[in-house]
């Protein structure tokens, strides 16, 4: 060392080493002198020898830099490039790196370095995060989970994130290094095969997977459900397993497999067993899954018990084809079994015949007793026509109180006398709900060949007879004539005139005039009747077209034409100063049904400002019968606007002193069959008679109609008759000439 005490380099030892030696070489020996040189050669040569291994470290430390410089290039590229998103986090949760992937992932077109990772993460995973970050300073494993990330809310993102420690040596606190990878197709493919696990489980449809040679491989609880058998009494079984019962055969199974095999899939219905011996109706589909090959893999069946179908599709044929309240069958299949009938008969040369068969009144039954006994004697009725039958023939019912009989291979004699047997054999007593009621039936018959050629021709020959029947006076049964048809076609034809009559202004009112009996001279009434003049036909008469309006339902039409006509006309009147006596105008029972009589009738007095006393209604019996309740009120607000009511054709109904007494009655109207008979027939003399004095014991007025000779007006004036009307004294009068009569008895006072 020098004075300054630094080191000497080297070359300066060398030097000085020199200088010593040149100095002692006089003082040592030629030995040592040779020692000295070899100890200095040495030293220099562990001198180039520790040059050379500095030269070396030095490349070495140069090449580690280069790989250390390659390294962490190839890290950052992996890090960068890497499918999977990185994530650096400080202690606090701020994002100090961050590879393009969780850009990607977390805010696409943001650097996320600097920011903190709670901004980027859904409302609703904000807690995980927390706990995430909690867990990850408690424990030095590695820690895992799931967010959703911040963004649209409809097609919401989902992430795994799975983060471990990392100590940072410089400041002593954590960091910690994040895998995140996107989860959210594979959370929406574990979603879908949850459900469809849970779907499976379930389902009430068996749901059975098989290999490719139809070997099974799993089942649901369904399956077991319906089976009764658990899975491991059907694993490693064949389809046929499932179908295998005496109802399906070989064919059935190829034709499985063929549908299989040429269209991948097929359904049908089949038979399956239970485990407990019992077969049960399915219905099956099996799909067959390819692989990526478009080889078969498994076949997929689902099935499903469907007795109770099988069982509601038979009540619903039933109900469809059944009367439900008298279990006969109904029209539709009653037409099924004639066809079969009338098929039979013409193939066999046989005959058959239908009756149609209506009960009496039973409409009375229902209005008075109510639809529940209707009903219960309905049922007696069916009853007894199901027990009289033979087990080839059909009784059904096909309306409300309407039957029928199909008479399959029947004989003509015998079944017109069976017929009539039934008849007699139904007329009679039941009792019902504590009612004995007495009914009968009207019935028409018609055969094969001799009616009718097709079934629809028999049941409108029936049909015809039967109606003619109850215009014979019920209780009866009618065979088919030609005649009837040629009758039935012309009501139809003339209920079609009628109809259009209504719309084309047809009809019109003439007036027969009523007198004093007392003064015959005094014109005291009127009454209103209605005349058809048909431009083809000419003149029909009511008894033609009334009875044909009664049946059809257009007689409510008719009685509110008439009312439209006479409050037309008595308006006119008034309007020109001529005032008539009431006028009266006949009401069918069907017209006290919907809406009534008194209504329609205010309506048209309001329009053509007419008065109360200006009319008069005339009804017969049986309206006092039909819908009782709603006649008595509307009789009673007929009478309470002082609209006169009076009973007409007395006596040639069902004639009841209690009528009388209960309703505001104002006159009694005798009819034209006993008047006929005065002078000339005792009967017809005592009815009238006792007619007479009943009225006079209500205070009822009485009105004789028909009157047509001076015999009979002098015997109805000896016996207290009030008024009168007939060809005696006038005949109905057109609206001008009743006008014109007005006129000169007004011009007279």
């Amino acid at each position: 060392m020098d004075n300054n005490n630094q080191p000497l380099s080297p070359r300066a030892l060398r030097e000085a080493a020199h200088r010593r030696l040149r100095q002692g070489l006089t003082d040592v020996s030629s030995s040592t002198v040779t020692c000295i040189q070899s100890l200095v050669s040495e030293l220099e040569l562990h001198q180039e020898e520790l040059r050379i291994q500095n030269e070396e470290l030095q490349q070495a430390r140069d090449r580690l830099e280069i790989a250390r410089e390659i390294a962490q290039t190839r890290y950052r590229d992996l890090f960068e490039r890497a499918p999977m998103g990185y994530l650096l986090l400080d202690a606090k949760g701020c994002i100090q790196e961050a590879n393009r992937a969780a850009n990607a992932l977390f805010a696409p077109g943001t650097d996320l370095v600097g920011h903190d990772l709670f901004a980027f993460v859904a409302a609703d995973s904000q807690d995980a995060l927390h706990l995430h970050r909690r867990a990850l300073a408690t424990k030095e494993t590695s820690q895992a989970v799931d967010l959703t990330l911040a963004g649209d809310e409809n097609a919401p993102r989902m992430v795994r994130m799975e983060s471990v420690v990392e100590p940072a040596a410089e400041s002593g606190t954590a960091r910690f290094r994040c895998a995140v990878m996107d989860i959210t197709e594979r959370r929406q493919t574990e979603d879908q095969l949850r459900i469809a696990v849970r779907v499976s489980e379930d389902t009430g449809d068996a749901i059975v997977v098989m290999d490719s040679a139809g070997r099974i491989q799993s089942v649901n609880k369904a399956y077991i459900r319906i089976t009764g058998c658990v899975e491991k009494d059907v694993l490693g079984t064949s389809l046929n397993s499932l179908i295998k019962t005496d109802r399906h055969g070989q064919a059935s199974y190829k034709d499985i497999w063929e549908h299989l095999n040429q269209r991948g899939f097929w359904q049908g219905e089949i038979w399956g067993r239970r485990k407990s011996g019992e077969v049960f109706p399915g219905w099956m589909i099996l799909n067959r899954l390819d692989d990526d090959q478009g080889q078969p893999r498994n076949l997929v069946g689902v099935f499903s018990d469907i007795s109770q179908i099988k069982d509601s599709q038979r009540k619903i044929e039933y109900l469809a084809s059944h009367d439900t309240l008298t279990g006969l069958p109904n029209r539709s299949l009653f037409q099924d079994r004639a066809h079969q009938a009338f098929s039979q008969a013409r193939s066999s040369k046989r005959k058959m015949a239908l009756m149609i068969l209506d009960l009496d009144h039973f409409k009375d039954i229902n209005d008075t007793l109510g639809h529940e006994v209707g009903d219960a004697l309905l049922r007696q009725v069916a009853a007894q026509l199901r027990k009289r039958v033979r087990d080839v023939d059909t009784v059904a019912r096909i309306g409300g109180d309407e039957f029928a009989v199909v008479f399959a291979d029947c004989d003509v004699r015998k079944t017109a006398l069976f017929a009539q047997h039934l008849m007699e054999r139904l007329a009679g007593t039941f009792e019902v709900r504590g009612s004995h009621l007495r009914i009968t039936a009207s019935a028409g018959l018609a055969l094969y060949p001799e009616d009718g050629d097709d079934v629809d021709t028999l049941c409108q020959a029936a049909e015809i007879a039967m109606y003619r029947a109850k215009e014979s006076g019920r209780n009866r049964l009618r065979l088919y004539e030609l005649g009837l048809y040629e009758r039935l076609r012309e009501d139809r034809a003339l209920e079609e005139a009628l109809r259009r009559a209504l719309t084309h202004q047809e009809l019109r009112l003439m007036y027969q005039p009523q007198f004093d009996a007392r003064d015959p001279d005094r014109l005291v009434g009127a009454e209103a009747l209605l005349r058809w003049e048909n431009p083809e036909k000419g003149t029909i008469s009511p008894a033609r077209f009334i009875p044909i309006a009664e049946k059809s339902d257009l007689i409510t039409e008719l009685s509110q034409r008439v009312v439209a006509l006479l409050c037309e006309q008595l308006g006119a009147w008034r309007a020109v100063g001529l005032f008539s006596p009431p006028i009266s105008f006949n009401v069918s029972p069907k017209d006290f049904r919907g809406e009534g009589v008194a209504s329609g009738l205010f309506r048209s007095m309001a329009r053509h400002d007419v008065t109360a006393d200006q009319l008069q209604i005339e009804f017969t019996e049986s309206a006092l019968i039909e819908h009782s309740d709603i006649v008595n009120q509307e009789i009673h607000r007929l009478n309470a606007e002082g609209i006169e009511l009076a009973i007409d054709d007395f006596g040639t109904g069902h004639s009841s002193l209690v009528n009388l007494k209960r309703f505001p009655l104002a006159e009694l109207k005798i009819d034209k069959s006993f008047v006929d008979g005065l002078c000339d027939n005792e009967r017809d003399e005592a009815i009238v008679r006792a007619s007479l004095a009943m009225a006079q014991a209500f205070g009822l007025r009485t009105v004789a109609e028909g009157v047509e000779s001076q015999q009979q007006l002098a015997w109805l004036q000896e016996h207290g008759c009030d008024r009168i009307q007939g060809f005696l004294l006038a005949r109905p009068l057109e609206a001008s000439s009743f006008q014109a009569m007005l006129r000169d008895i007004q011009n007279a006072t």
